[in-house]
């Protein structure tokens, strides 16, 4: 039999240890513990596990067991076999700003107090610089540099130091740099340079797929323009590599895709040029970025190119070649390539006026409950449940249940709640999580209401970090003539339990239906799933009148379109201009989770025509991926979808409808500022969130991706409508899709 290697303690029995340690009593008050944290761990499992006690204490620290840490720092710098590790633990105390007190038990609570007060301040230190992300994706340099001021007046160490330099090098700026800077209009400046650095560079990553020859020669053009950039691109790269290699480790190599095996760590059958993915080659990725700067004449012909394309991205372009020059005469040559790019228009992609299709407009105008769908306040509804209603909750969270109903002086009794959510949003009721409601203040008082509402959604959040998405998404189906809920914001406490902040969405009922349509006695259908499960869609309204023969009808008529990759036998049960309206407004949102995969919508049969509308539902995962498909996802085959999908006259419904809602409603600045003021109004009650289940730095994330969103959107959706008549540019947009989650095809139908 062979020798088994001694058994060591693992980690965690060792830790337990240091915590009963420090948990033991001190031999006198006043003196130091008795018990030295380290006194289990000696010899070479010293040496094998003190590296790892530093990143451990500040954890516990961040848990609130911070005197703990602090002796363990402390035994640490004491036992410490090199310098590193004790200079570590050293300044891990000094940021704590404890390092010269005395870590006796005496001082435990003002030790535990001051970590706290460190850590919250630290802790905001990295919140306000990704604030200032937020407010440089729109521009708002003013206001980011105070923030970056205070921001950099806090000495952070570890981890936080670590996260302060990444979010700093994606502005391409430093610390000192900005440390530096002679008060805040330098920084503003700098920061004004950041914004233009990172345009510069988007536009770069954009074309290298779009348009090679001018994305290949941009990225070049930048680092010499500006080679602060650097830092930048080493940040993003430093984050690819990372992430590529935490998901290579948790596949066999003979799973692995191409582009993480340790063989060939490219992509195979080539032909991917121009991507910035992780998955594109990494040595011909190198390459490019390599090259050599082409000569003036050389990038004066690529920016007329690219001015076939699209002037203002070619102008863009010659500008900063211009800027690149170090001779006159090659200056001249890119002035004369911006003065003839000065004659051409703007990128238009040939937009349509007119909307295809029925447009509808809301029959009725303002009513008691629109000043709280419109913005114009944030109220408090109070829950109030007896034990019993309680319980209930808890066994049949989906029955509804009695309760009280409290807004300033109204008080109503017996209103029906019920939780709400599927899968990612529904949580269960057990007083720490925060749940989602459905409202019903006539569930058990005939003719009771709120504001005029029979019904109302409270929205816990749970996917969208941001709290803005469903408003903004909604407005633009409404402003776009398709029927789509009203949408505020409210704080909600349970049993005298602050929940937080909520989504109120307009509920699906016949007040909502009155809205859109003079005939509200049709049926209204819920995913998920699709249509062609008619048995089993829910119905949100009358049980007893419902025609679901009709839906079957419908179902099958979309079934033989689809086959027949013809729309004809839809032309009874769909107005077809309008689906394809929403259709194009479910994609160019990014609505993944919408009728498209299917999942979340509903559907109405309008009495009056005899024709089913789709009404968007759950759009609280919009606004992510710009890169989608123009034709809608070949992920979840929706039946009416691919019918569109398949023929001819369906794709170019949807080609006519991204122009009218390119042209009309999709304006980015005016999305911008729209998403500004409502999470500037949102913003106190978000921090001030008890149940909220992101950290403030996420919720930051989302909101500046959002509004990065919409531009990314506008330039994408323009150049596949232009590349419908180009195939080589149609191909190469086509990779940027694929690697989306809608992925499908871009282009027209190949028999």
């Amino acid at each position: 039999m062979k020798n088994k290697r001694p058994c060591l303690p693992n980690f965690h029995h060792i830790l337990t240890a240091l915590l009963t340690a420090c948990a033991a009593t001190a031999v006198a008050e006043g003196a130091p513990s008795a018990i030295d944290p380290l006194d289990y761990v000696r010899g070479r499992r010293l040496s094998e596990r003190v590296g790892q006690l530093v990143p451990f204490s500040r954890g516990m620290a961040e848990v609130g067991l911070g005197y703990e840490a602090a002796r363990m720092l402390k035994a640490v710098i004491s036992h410490s076999p090199d310098g590193d590790q004790a200079n570590e633990a050293n300044q891990l105390l000094k940021s704590w700003g404890i390092d010269q007190l005395d870590i006796t038990d005496t001082n435990a609570a003002v030790i535990n107090g001051t970590i706290r007060k460190h850590l919250v301040r630290n802790r905001q230190a990295l919140i306000d610089l990704k604030r200032v992300e937020t407010l440089l994706a729109i521009g708002r340099t003013g206001e980011a540099a105070p923030l970056v001021e205070a921001a950099l007046a806090v000495e952070l160490t570890g981890e936080s130091s670590e996260i302060q330099k990444n979010i700093l090098a994606g502005f391409s700026l430093s610390a000192q740099e900005l440390k530096e800077a002679n008060g805040t209009d330098a920084i503003k400046a700098r920061l004004a340079k950041s914004v233009t650095i990172n345009r510069l560079a988007d536009t770069a990553e954009f074309l290298r797929t779009a348009h090679p020859d001018s994305g290949d020669a941009m990225t070049v053009l930048i680092k010499k323009v500006y080679p602060e950039s650097q830092r930048r691109a080493q940040a993003r790269s430093s984050e690819q590599e990372r992430f590529r290699r935490s998901f290579s480790r948790r596949l066999p190599e003979n799973a692995r895709p191409p582009a993480l095996r340790v063989e060939d760590d490219g992509e195979r059958g080539g032909g991917r040029g121009g991507s910035f993915s992780f998955l594109s080659s990494r040595s011909e990725r190198g390459e490019r970025e390599a090259a050599s700067l082409p000569s003036a004449g050389e990038l004066a012909e690529i920016a007329g190119d690219l001015g076939n394309y699209d002037a203002g991205l070619a102008r863009e372009f010659a500008d900063l070649a211009k800027r690149a020059q170090d001779t006159e005469t090659d200056r001249k040559l890119l002035d004369d390539a911006l003065n003839r790019l000065a004659k051409r228009g703007p990128l238009q992609a040939v937009p349509t006026a007119k909307p295809p299709g029925r447009f509808l407009k809301p029959i009725r105008g303002d009513d008691e409950a629109s000043p709280v769908f419109n913005g114009q306040r944030v109220p408090e509804y109070r829950l109030v449940f007896s034990p019993e209603s309680i319980e209930s909750l808890k066994k049949e969270p989906k029955a509804y249940t009695k309760a009280t109903f409290i807004c300033g002086d109204v008080q109503l009794k017996n209103v029906g709640i019920r939780l709400k959510g599927f899968i990612g949003s529904f949580r269960p009721f057990d007083g720490q999580n925060k749940n989602g409601f459905t409202v019903k203040f006539n569930a058990f008082k005939k003719g009771q209401r709120f504001l005029g509402l029979k019904k109302m959604q409270l929205n816990n959040a749970a996917q969208d970090a941001s709290f803005i998405r469903e408003r903004l998404g909604y407005a633009l189906f409404r402003q776009a003539g398709l029927p789509a809920p009203r949408v505020g914001h409210a704080t909600v406490v349970v049993n005298d339990q602050p929940f937080g902040l909520y989504v109120q969405v307009e509920a699906a009922t016949t007040d909502f239906l009155a809205r859109w349509f003079e005939d509200t006695g049709g049926d209204l259908y819920e995913g998920p799933t699709d249509i062609t499960n008619w048995k089993n869609l829910d119905l949100d309204s009358d049980p007893d009148n419902a025609k679901r023969g009709l839906l079957l009808a419908f179902s099958r008529a979309a079934e033989e379109a689809a086959d027949a990759r013809d729309l004809t036998p839809l032309r009874e049960w769909l107005d077809l201009g309008h689906f394809a309206r929403f259709l194009a407004m479910e994609i160019v949102t990014d609505h993944w989770d919408g009728y498209v995969s299917p999942n979340n919508y509903r559907v109405y049969r309008n009495p009056t025509d005899g024709k089913f509308y789709f009404i968007p539902h759950g759009a609280d995962q919009l606004f992510r991926n710009s890169a989608n498909s123009l034709h809608g996802s070949s992920r979840g085959r929706s039946v009416v979808t691919e019918a569109f999908r398949s023929s001819e006259e369906g794709r170019q419904l949807i080609e006519e409808s991204m122009r009218y809602l390119l042209a009309t409603v999709w304006n980015p600045a005016l999305l911008e500022e729209q998403a500004r003021q409502d999470y500037e109004r949102l913003h106190p009650h978000i921090v001030a969130d008890p149940k909220r289940p992101y950290d403030l730095m996420e919720v930051e994330d989302r909101v500046k991706n959002t509004l990065e969103y919409f531009r990314k959107a506008d330039r994408i959706k323009r150049w596949q409508l232009l590349a419908l008549e180009d195939p080589d540019l149609e191909d190469r947009l086509s990779r940027m899709s694929s690697r989306s989650r809608w992925g499908g095809f871009g282009g027209r139908v190949r028999r």
